[in-house]
């Protein structure tokens, strides 16, 4: 047997190599580079719709804030009703 030499342990191309997998492997790189722009452009799509989120975040909360504001309202006058019901009331 004989020991290989170190030129035939390199990579080397030549005509054996289909034109199909060429091809393939030109088709997933541009693909993957496809993908890679898309993704791009769907976070920049999400960073501007952080901004106007947080602005909706804003109103609810101030919303939120005057509806719990009305309800302790409503249950002091309520809880002012009850106390001059009891009052007046025969024991």
């Amino acid at each position: 047997m004989t020991q290989p030499t170190q030129q035939d342990n390199r990579w080397h191309l030549d005509k054996k190599v289909p034109v199909g997998i060429i091809l393939v492997l030109l088709f997933q790189g541009v693909a993957g580079i496809w993908a890679v722009a898309d993704i791009k452009k769907d976070v920049e799509v999400l960073k501007d719709a952080r901004a106007e989120q947080k602005e909706k975040d804003k109103a609810q909360d101030k919303a939120t804030a005057e509806a719990v504001a009305l309800v302790r309202s409503d249950i002091k006058e309520v809880s002012g009703k009850l106390d001059r019901l009891i009052e007046r009331s025969p024991r």
